[in-house]
């Protein structure tokens, strides 16, 4: 009977849902209200498109988090976005690579995209203030708990969903503004992590132009070593869209260009800091990419002067450096990475939720695994070839009180490598994409226990038809078992077990889409096992 302690909670959900259900995607516009932000669907749409992977763990006040909930409250899927309203800026000396202004800048409006389950089980979407204590799926429920900053029931989506339609077929009447071309494809979109690149300030007379600038930057971004890396998880699409006028505004020398997507160079009084229109920059992408199809969005102004930025869409010029500056923005908004440099407001006040900064700067540092013992804690600067791995003084805006992993990498100076601990963070992020490299799950068991995978609210997940690969591994002397069960027949099924002597147990089980978890109990001996399971992306 292991699953009492998930049927009593998912009976009435499941029962009524589809498992190959449709999904929502929500472009949320939001705005500074006079008690606080306020919230209004700007576009829906229904589809089989995956949903968004629940990348971007922040600290509470800098990130909003979008959940769908049945209609007993309980929350279905959660994804984090950063509170557009707090926007992170940040501007690089082109000839030294180094940080030379990082700072908060208030946003009076934009935009955000979601794709959240909408099958039968989904009564509403909330949006909700983030919540302190922790990044994972019980933050979801630590949030359902708070006030929503709004709330959208399952009668206002349908309506924003045909609402959309019929402003789509209007559209679609007339010629299309843009087109989408496809320059790297290793999978469906539903698998992979798909780039946008757009072009903003080009003329028609000048689309030859803009697919070369594309070209160009396409080719440096693939030139990266972390991206080549994982370029079998990416799929590329050039977007072309003509502007009015060539090039872009620099307000800060009283020029104005009439462009697409109102790319301008000095927003917010800062020489170096590019910005577009965010909403404009989705709406181009959504018109001729489907929604799983568009997942980090990089607009390419038509100028050689040096600038970019980050945030929900990421930009860059022409500049010869301001790939670098694309590449490091990218780390922030398609990978969840912190700065490592030390200018800044610094904070203290509670453990980062970012993979690559700490307030630990012992061994105990969360990546201390990759820290050889050779390698000294807390770590000198210089004594090391850079790219080890240890814990030095610095980071995020803090000249002391938080430790980075490496001396100097990209998150810290553009045109540095990234180094081991982002380039696996990033590796994790492209898995949640693609559905492979696994999630790995530790714990302790005592003689007789029992454990489940994934241990976090809600304690299953959905998963599509292919092969099921889970691997455990325990102490010498101790004999673990390993199981799989699926929701069928509106009750927990056992479908694959692994029961051999040892507690080396292995599954590979090529299963149908559904709803499923896996337990791990002790038959005999007790101690920490490690888990490591992948399943196939829904």
């Amino acid at each position: 009977m292991a699953f009492i302690r998930y049927s009593a909670a998912l009976l009435a959900l499941l029962a009524v849902g589809a498992v190959q259900a449709d999904n929502i995607s929500l472009r949320i516009g939001f705005s500074e209200g006079r008690s606080g932000a306020e919230f209004k669907p700007l576009h829906a749409e229904v589809g089989k498109f995956a949903v968004t992977p629940n990348v971007r763990q922040g600290a509470e006040g800098d990130q909003w988090v979008v959940v769908a909930k049945d209609a007993q409250g309980r929350v279905l899927h959660e994804v984090s976005v950063n509170n557009g309203l707090r926007r992170h800026v940040e501007t690089f000396n082109p000839r030294t690579g180094a940080i030379d202004l990082s700072t908060t800048v208030q946003q009076r409006e934009g935009s955000f995209e979601v794709s959240l389950p909408y099958d039968q089980a989904t009564a509403s979407v909330e949006v909700l203030p983030k919540q302190a204590g922790g990044a994972s799926a019980k933050s979801a429920l630590a949030a359902a708990n708070a006030a929503p900053l709004a709330r959208f029931e399952r009668g206002a989506l349908n309506q924003a969903v045909s609402n959309a339609k019929a402003a789509r077929a209007t559209k679609l009447a007339a010629a299309p503004a843009a087109t989408a071309t496809t320059i790297l494809n290793t999978g469906s979109a539903a698998t992979r992590m798909d780039y946008v690149f757009i072009g903003d300030g080009y003329t028609a007379a000048e689309m030859d132009k803009w697919r070369a600038d594309a070209q160009k930057v396409i080719n440096g971004f693939l030139a990266d070593p972390l991206f080549n890396a994982n370029r079998a998880s990416m799929n590329i699409h050039r977007v072309d869209v003509a502007s009015n006028q060539s090039g872009v505004d620099e307000i800060d020398k009283g020029i104005y260009r009439d462009t697409a997507m109102d790319g301008e160079f000095a927003c917010y009084n800062i020489e170096r800091l590019l910005c577009v229109n965010n909403t404009k920059a989705t709406n181009i992408a959504a018109s001729v990419l489907a929604p799983d199809a568009r997942d980090v969005i990089v607009v390419i102004a038509n100028s050689t002067r040096y600038g970019g930025s980050g945030g929900a869409v990421a930009t860059l010029s022409m500049h010869a450096q301001s790939i670098e500056v694309a590449l490091h923005e990218i780390g922030h908004t398609a990978f969840a990475l912190a700065d490592e440099y030390e200018y800044g407001t610094c904070s203290t006040s509670s453990e980062p939720t970012e993979v690559n900064v700490s307030l630990n700067g012992t061994r105990s540092v969360k990546w201390g695994g990759l820290i050889a013992g050779s390698t000294a804690v807390p770590t000198s600067l210089g004594a090391y070839p850079n790219g080890t791995v240890g814990a030095f003084q610095g980071g995020q805006y803090c000249t002391s009180g938080k430790y980075r992993p490496t001396e100097n990498s990209r998150m810290r100076t553009l045109g540095q490598p990234w180094h081991a601990v982002n380039e696996g963070a990033v590796k994790k992020v492209f898995a949640k994409y693609t559905g492979s490299g696994g999630v790995t799950q530790t714990g302790t068991l005592a003689s007789g226990g029992t454990a489940y995978a994934p241990s976090a609210s809600p304690g299953y997940v959905s998963a599509g038809a292919g092969t099921f690969a889970l691997q455990l591994g325990g102490p010498a002397n101790a004999d673990f078992d390993l199981y799989l069960y699926k929701w069928t027949n509106n009750a927990w099924t056992k479908v694959a077990a692994s029961e051999g002597n040892t507690s080396s147990e292995t599954i590979s089980y090529n299963g149908t889409a559904g709803y499923y978890y896996a337990q791990v109990k002790s038959y005999s001996g007790s101690g920490s096992y490690t888990l490591t399971y992948a399943f196939p992306k829904p």
